[in-house]
């Protein structure tokens, strides 16, 4: 197995699921507004075409009946990590993704490296609706077999599993029918489940508890000596107005002391200017950046944990990568043009 960190990157993401017949809320598939092929409008991601705005990547086959799904597991350190992976192409993408996040199911043939399921064994999707931005999610009652420590991760995955999908805003969950209004084994309040709860929180030294902002930073773990991955954290720090600054300067600050990630970004790295005009975000960085590879050129690592940051904390859809003032050139990658987010985070190829 090899861990890749550049995904594809096309012109249009199309997004769809499908939605289960059954009885109640979810009701006859006839009656439901089926999300397979929605409205463009409502569910495309668009990226940049590679030649006009640059890329972290280059456009990679995909092998008949197959494509890359994004799934939420956990690492050997714990963390809730997103995983693309190559899986059969089937209509039910939603159901798809959370069954393969299920423990003793079928990514459990795929899985190396520590990575494994975060969803309690036997757990089934007894329905899924897809309405006004929210999916509702009715699971099998195994879905209550959890402990108390993996609480907050079987919300962080589900949550981020199902806002990968560009029509979902907000999740809620039932179980046997039944809407849930906290979880069932530490009480967590579930009434809105959103990106805005963050993944992997953790409080910054200095921060006080309702008096923070959020900022999410993609720091990395290693499989072994050869293969490292992303693992996006929320840290709550400090009240700030400029968040796209206060990502930057976290990510440099790097994992907490007693975490088993790390940051490609030297600790010696300054921070000259970060603007953020609509969907674009400049990060203008010290020469420090360049001290890799006998410091003569920037870690490719460094600057996709960057991207990632960057735009999963602000929204913005595009980063110009600076340094001292002029645009970043790298032997890797071209970012003397403004780069879009990676499609596809962590794949992994057998």
């Amino acid at each position: 197995m090899r861990m890749q960190r550049i995904g594809k990157m096309t012109a249009v993401l199309g997004v769809s699921a499908v939605l289960l017949s059954g009885c109640g809320l979810f009701g006859p598939e006839k009656e439901v507004s089926s999300i397979d092929a929605p409205p463009l409008s409502e569910v495309a991601v668009e990226v940049p075409d590679v030649t006009e705005e640059g890329s972290l990547e280059q456009p990679e086959a995909v092998e008949q009946g197959t494509a890359e799904r994004t799934v939420y597991l956990l690492d050997a350190n714990g963390y809730v990590v997103p995983v693309s992976l190559t899986l059969p192409k089937v209509e039910g993408l939603a159901k798809q993704a959370l069954s393969y996040m299920v423990k003793g199911g079928p990514v459990e043939t795929l899985l190396q490296g520590g990575f494994s399921a975060v969803l309690p064994q036997g757990t089934e999707v007894k329905g899924l609706l897809i309405k006004n931005g929210v999916a509702t999610v009715d699971f099998s009652k195994e879905f209550k077999t959890y402990e108390e420590k993996d609480e907050k991760k079987i919300l962080d995955a589900v949550t981020r599993v199902l806002t990968e999908f560009g029509n979902v805003k907000t999740v809620q969950i039932w179980v046997n029918g039944t809407p849930l209004k906290e979880m069932p084994v530490a009480s967590t309040p579930i009434n809105q489940l959103d990106r805005n709860l963050g993944v992997n929180l953790e409080l910054a030294d200095g921060a006080i508890p309702g008096s923070t902002s959020a900022v999410t930073v993609y720091f990395q773990g290693q499989l072994d000596d050869a293969r490292t991955y992303f693992v996006p954290v929320t840290r709550l720090i400090p009240t700030t107005q400029n968040v796209a600054k206060a990502t930057v300067e976290e990510l440099i600050k790097g994992p907490k002391q007693d975490s088993q990630l790390f940051s490609s970004l030297l600790r010696t790295t300054r921070v000259l200017d970060v603007k953020q005009d609509k969907d674009l975000i400049t990060v203008n960085l010290s020469s420090d950046i360049l001290k890799y590879d006998e410091g003569k050129d920037a870690n490719p690592d460094a600057l996709e944990s960057l991207v990632l940051s960057l735009t999963e904390s602000t929204g913005a859809k595009q980063v110009q990568l600076l340094v001292e003032g002029k645009p970043l050139t790298s032997e890797a990658h071209d970012f003397s043009k403004p780069v879009a987010r990676p499609l596809h985070v962590n794949p992994i190829r057998f």
